[in-house]
């Protein structure tokens, strides 16, 4: 079976050797859909979330009470959300594809995570957020 040939563009005439598409990565569970609940938000774009960032943060619900009852996992992970939305809205970064979003709050300890915006599988803008080093 020969692999396609790559028509257009800078890379005409390459030979494409492996494509891993953002609609696999959500089928294949490595990417988890987030964009209704992005939209409430005030996200515009589709909007990922890499599923062990997702996990984590449905984990971070449990046992956390921030004087309104303990949250549910689903009102935690709109809490991410709106987060990086408000993130996004407040920085002024410029000429960049990510940010750079502080989990401490969410998480207890330090960590964080990246916001990336970047072509999706038609080359529209989509937004992932992640752990550094899981692109």
């Amino acid at each position: 079976m020969a692999n396609e040939m790559i028509s257009t563009g800078p890379w005409a005439g390459f030979e494409v050797i492996h494509r891993y598409t953002r609609a696999q990565a959500i089928a294949d569970s490595v990417l988890v859909d987030v964009t209704a609940k992005a939209r409430t938000c005030g996200f515009t774009l589709p909007v990922a979330m890499t599923a062990t960032l997702f996990t984590d943060c449905e984990g971070w619900a449990e046992g956390s009470d921030w004087g309104r009852g303990e949250p549910t996992p689903e009102q935690f992970v709109r809490w991410l959300l709106c987060f990086a939305c408000e993130t996004i809205r407040a920085s002024r970064a410029i000429n960049t594809d990510r940010l750079t979003l502080s989990l401490a709050h969410f998480a207890g300890h330090p960590k964080s995570a990246v916001i990336h915006i970047g072509p999706g599988d038609d080359a529209e803008p989509v937004i992932t957020l992640m752990y550094p080093g899981e692109e």
